[in-house]
C-alpha cells in the first residue's frame, strides 16, 4: 500500500485545508498524475478513467507519509473529503493511483492515495481546468487558475 498522498487542491501546503493533515509528512514535494482537473467552485476535483484522454496531467504535491502515520491520516483526510471507506462512497473516493515526482531532473514514478471527485452531478457542471504549466515537457493544469474562486475561510466554501 502507498504510503503517499497526491493532493492537488486545497489540501496543498498554504491552502485553506493544509492545517487538516493530522501528522507531518516526512516529505512534500511537486508532482503530477494524469487526470482531468475540474474547478467547482471554490474547490478542484480530480476525476480518471474513460473521461480523459492519455495526454491529460495535473500538477499538485505529493505528501509522503512515516508508515505509522498513514492509517491515521487516512481516517482524517477521509473525513475532510466526505469520503466513507466502508460503503467505498461520499462526495470524494480515494484510489491509489500513479503519480510522478517532478523535483529532478527525471520525473519519478510512483503510487500515492489520491481523492477523486465522485459526484456526478457536480461534475457534469464543472468547469474543465485547461493545461497552463509545462514540466518536463508535458502541459498540466493546476488549481487554482486564473478563473478560481479560491476561499479564504471554511464558511467562504
Amino acid at each position: 500500500m502507498a504510503n503517499a498522498l497526491f493532493v492537488y487542491g486545497t489540501l496543498k501546503q498554504g491552502h485553506l485545508r493544509s492545517g487538516c493533515w493530522p501528522c507531518a509528512p516526512r516529505s512534500i514535494q511537486p508532482g503530477m498524475a494524469q487526470g482531468k482537473l475540474l474547478d467547482l467552485g471554490s474547490y478542484p476535483g480530480m476525476i480518471l478513467g474513460d473521461m480523459i484522454s492519455a495526454d491529460q496531467w495535473i500538477l499538485g504535491e505529493i505528501w509522503t507519509l512515516h508508515e505509522e502515520h498513514i492509517d491515521e491520516t487516512l481516517a482524517q483526510l477521509d473525513r475532510v473529503e466526505g469520503y466513507d471507506p466502508r460503503t467505498d462512497s461520499g462526495l470524494y473516493i480515494r484510489r491509489v493511483i500513479r503519480v510522478w515526482a517532478t523535483d529532478s531532473h527525471e520525473p519519478i514514478s510512483g503510487h500515492a492515495h489520491v481523492y477523486l471527485i465522485a459526484d456526478a452531478q457536480r461534475i457534469a457542471c464543472a468547469r474543465p481546468m485547461l493545461p497552463s504549466v509545462m514540466i518536463h515537457g508535458r502541459w498540466a493544469a493546476q488549481w487554482p487558475d486564473g478563473l478560481s474562486r479560491v476561499p479564504s475561510s471554511l464558511e467562504d466554501e
